[in-house]
């Protein structure tokens, strides 16, 4: 009776978003056929449905960060999303908004589940909220994940232009902030990014051997600690910085050079070991189609469930030990 009434109520709501959303569009139409025939007034102070919600939101989680910054826990863990706020939004933005909207995103992920239970015609159980709530609270870190490899990839492809730009800044007598200015400007993405935020670094008064560093713990990229190393052994031992950059370009061309030719000959070995991952899928899709309860004593019989879990176990290693042979390190 509980979930009878319960269904009711979510039924009503939604029956009265869609008639909301009816009369908020019907109204629109009728704005845009009147407008033909109105003058508009120079001040446009209108705001959309859309981005009403939005600035809602952000007041919400302007008000909720503020209480969650009195959290030393929440404010420590908050630090590890210090590296995603770009050049342009740190004004706008702190790192506490990030946990304030992996909460909300939590949230609505419980709302999901015990909306679909509910209309099952079941209560939602516990298992089902603290899953769905660690999904929820856990998919920007998936997100950030996926970015960070994303962007490491993309801040290596640029990097050796980044450094052709500074070294040829240095040549024509640029200094350092200079140099780093040119290549923010010059060049597009997560690495114009990165040294907007170096430039910044560096006119707050660090070296540049340390806004170097700061660089490669954002990035990770064994090509960024090289250079950070160089820099640090030029800092304290001195040296001429032209050509210490002459070096690195050199460096990184050989090795780009070098990457392209072992791509270029392992290219036939990496499409065979990625077929051969395939295959199994493929051959068991064949034989469900075919015949869909040939598997089923894997997943019905305790004898079957063993043979499953020696599989799944003998096939992670056989994909573990095909990537690291066809892995290639660059030292």
């Amino acid at each position: 009776m509980n979930v009878f009434i319960i269904q009711t109520i979510i039924m009503v709501i939604l029956a009265f978003i869609i008639f909301y959303l009816i009369i908020y569009n019907n109204s629109l139409k009728l704005e845009r056929r009147i407008s033909k025939y109105s003058i508009d007034s120079i001040k446009d102070d209108t705001v959309s449905l859309f981005d009403y919600i939005y600035n809602k939101y952000l007041k919400l989680v302007a008000k909720v960060t503020r209480l969650l910054k009195k959290s030393a826990v929440l404010s420590k863990y908050s630090l590890r999303y210090n590296k995603y706020i770009t050049y342009e939004n740190d004004k706008n933005t702190c790192v506490m908004d990030y946990v304030t909207n992996k909460f909300f995103i939590a949230f609505v992920f419980v709302f999901i589940i015990f909306f679909a239970r509910i209309i099952e015609g079941v209560f939602p159980s516990f298992i089902d909220i603290i899953v769905s709530f660690l999904l929820g609270f856990f998919v920007i870190d998936i997100y950030f994940k996926i970015y960070d490899i994303m962007k490491k990839r993309k801040i290596e492809q640029d990097l050796l232009n980044a450094i052709i730009i500074m070294n040829n800044a240095f040549r024509s007598g640029r200094s350092t902030m200079q140099a780093i200015e040119i290549v923010a400007h010059e060049l597009k993405g997560p690495i114009s990014q990165e040294f907007k935020k170096m430039h910044l670094e560096i006119s707050y008064g660090l070296s540049l051997d340390v806004v170097f560093e700061r660089f490669s713990k954002r990035v990770e990229s064994e090509e960024v600690s090289y250079i950070t190393s160089s820099l640090s052994i030029l800092n304290k031992t001195g040296g001429n910085i032209i050509k210490v950059f002459s070096s690195i370009e050199k460096m990184l061309f050989n090795k780009r050079k070098l990457k392209q030719e072992m791509k270029s000959l392992t290219s036939s070995a990496n499409m065979i070991s990625k077929i051969l991952l395939i295959m199994p899928f493929i051959f068991v899709a064949i034989i469900m189609m075919l015949n869909p309860s040939y598997f089923m004593p894997l997943i019905n019989t305790s004898l079957g469930n063993v043979l499953l879990f020696i599989i799944i176990l003998i096939y992670g290693l056989y994909a573990f030990i095909v990537n690291k042979i066809m892995r290639v390190r660059f030292n």
